[in-house]
């Protein structure tokens, strides 16, 4: 039976873009509901509708390919990013750093911890108990002006808890006033004893920080630089941060008087760590993962799509 080309385009309409039932299109224009199948099946049979499947997937995972291709990752992770407030993201980021790590995790591993907030949601998206035995580490000093939740103490301890173990806690600032001082810190014994895990770690997680204004304030109000270390830092041309270090878009370290005064993991021993993962997106943030990568300090990266087609073009 021919039907009407205004009567398939109002079918078509009624149908896909206002969603009613082939029941409820019926009873509106007073035909039979076997007669508005028949007009959906050849409307979209002689191509009045089209349909489009778009797969996200398939442009996350181009977008991991390239980025393991162009810097040699043993793995890029992408989830998509279409309009997530930074809140969301970090929760984005965080579950598929989570899921990555049950999935790499085996007996024997020692695990080094950062912190930050991004971390912080890698550590809400493991599961209570994770049957494996491992040790933990921190592997950067902390401040006392870090939100409970955000502090390098409660991370890794909630981190720790889910393997069911005790942490190996690095009670120091992760800035000293000195390097007289950080010297005289490094030969404490609790201190050292964690120090001595730094060689030994299998796994890092790590949140990769940028120097743009909110990274800045935060990094400034906590004690963790003065202003004078920052103005340093950018005339030094620093993009962003791996715990402290700081380096430029060619990942290149930053040497200020900030290195000799960080109680933090040393870069030297980062770069030897199997699966140093690096977790952060958002575009303000593509130089600093760049310079990250660039610089080796992650060889595994989980990161956004705004993020991840913005350090392609950048590279």
């Amino acid at each position: 039976m021919p039907y009407d080309t205004k009567l398939m385009v109002k079918v078509a309409n009624l149908y896909y873009r206002e969603g009613l039932k082939q029941e409820s299109i019926s009873r509106r224009l007073k035909i039979s509901k076997y007669q508005v199948n028949r007009i959906i099946k050849k409307a979209v049979a002689n191509g009045m509708i089209q349909i489009n499947i778009i797969d996200p997937t398939v442009i996350v995972s181009a977008l991991e390919e390239k980025l393991e291709k162009t810097h040699g990752l043993k793995r890029a992770i992408v989830v998509q990013n279409s309009g997530l407030s930074e809140f969301e993201l970090k929760a984005k980021l965080g579950q598929a750093a989570a899921e990555y790590l049950t999935d790499i995790i085996k007996d024997g591993d020692i695990i080094g911890v950062s912190w930050g907030t991004t971390i912080n949601e890698v550590v809400n998206h493991l599961p209570p108990r994770i049957n494996k035995k491992v040790e933990v580490v921190q592997i950067t000093g902390g401040s006392h002006k870090l939100s409970v939740n955000l502090n390098c103490h409660d991370i890794t301890r909630r981190f720790a808890s889910c393997f069911n173990v005790n942490p190996h806690l690095l009670y120091a600032p992760a800035l000293v006033d000195s390097k007289k001082m950080h010297d005289l810190m490094l030969k404490e014994t609790s201190i050292k004893k964690t120090f001595d895990y730094f060689s030994r770690l299998s796994i890092a997680i790590v949140g990769i920080g940028a120097m743009y204004p909110k990274m800045i304030s935060t990094l400034v109000k906590t004690g963790h630089i003065l202003d004078q270390d920052l103005e340093n830092l950018k005339n030094r041309g620093a993009v962003g941060d791996v715990y402290s270090h700081f380096f430029d878009i060619n990942g290149k370290i930053c040497d200020s008087d900030i290195s000799s005064r960080l109680i933090a993991m040393p870069v030297k021993e980062l770069l030897n760590v199997p699966y140093s993962i690096g977790v952060g997106g958002g575009e303000l943030k593509a130089e600093a993962i760049l310079g990250a990568m660039r610089g080796n300090y992650v060889n595994i990266l989980v990161t956004d799509s705004a993020a991840a087609e913005k350090i392609l073009k950048l590279s």
